[in-house]
């Protein structure tokens, strides 16, 4: 009989509870903060929830290796998180340490921007564990998230208070838009292609619904620089935080019951036949 302590059903209850949990603490002060308090927590409340994700990220990569399905992955997700990491401390860097009111574009978009290429590597890894063979349905997701792309570019050209006055901006802006379809196929791939599971549900969920938060930010983030309304970015720090908080979820769960364990293993084993 298997142990309560590593029982999917109740890790999944639990799980829940404490995301739960996590998000409305740490998106409090986001939320009801003003001026100088909300740039003060906003930096700080992702600079924690961005590093705790990387942290499960490091132990993960480290604990899985090169074997296993993930080997690789895992290794490139926790490159794609640091990096997102470092992102958030040199915006912090600034912002607080320097006063610059929003910094953007600056070195901080630089590291984000180079974070998409390993973290699409990693969900497309995972689709191809779910989705093998599923090629029209690809295609038709692929072709969806273009034109959804190409529609947001455009509007955000239409839209941007001066599109000749700073050019640098628009172009990082459109970038932002364009690299997040690299996020958007693969998150909605795997969601389509999810099947309930003790084990698989729970994850690969969770980490497709945080990609498509991130996606989601960025173009809200891109839209307020388009439009000039640099004081309204604040409202998609919760989307960005939230993200953070179920890959740290995700990642906790494949750490838990995705990779092999032999202490682990064997003191289970113990208790099951005392």
């Amino acid at each position: 009989m298997q142990t309560t302590a590593f029982d999917p059903q109740v890790m999944r209850r639990w799980l829940t509870v404490t995301l739960a949990v996590a998000l409305v603490a740490l998106n409090l002060p986001l939320i009801f903060a003003d001026g100088e308090g909300r740039v003060f927590f906003g930096n700080w409340i992702l600079n924690a929830t961005s590093a705790g994700a990387f942290a499960l990220a490091a132990v993960v990569a480290l604990r899985q290796g090169k074997s296993g399905l993930y080997g690789k992955a895992q290794a490139a997700f926790a490159l794609a998180l640091g990096l997102w990491l470092a992102g958030e401390l040199l915006w912090t860097y600034y912002e607080l340490g320097l006063g610059i009111d929003n910094p953007f574009p600056s070195l901080a978009d630089a590291a984000w921007l180079a974070w998409y290429a390993p973290a699409a590597y990693y969900l497309f890894r995972i689709y191809r564990f779910f989705g093998a063979g599923q090629n029209r349905l690809a295609l038709a997701v692929s072709v969806a998230t273009a034109a959804f792309v190409a529609y947001s570019a455009i509007e955000l050209v239409l839209v941007s208070a001066d599109p000749e006055g700073d050019a640098l901006s628009l172009a990082v802006s459109l970038l932002y838009v364009a690299v997040d379809g690299l996020l958007i196929v693969p998150a909605v791939l795997v969601l389509l292609r999810l099947k309930s599971g003790k084990l698989t549900g729970v994850p690969w969920f969770l980490l497709s619904i945080s990609m498509l938060l991130f996606a989601a930010a960025d173009l809200g983030f891109a839209y307020h620089s388009a439009i000039g309304a640099p004081e309204n970015d604040w409202v998609w720090d919760p989307l960005y935080n939230a993200a953070y908080i179920m890959m740290a979820a995700t990642l906790f769960w494949h750490n838990r019951f995705f990779i092999y364990d032999r202490d682990a293993a064997r003191k289970t084993w113990q208790q099951e036949n005392r």
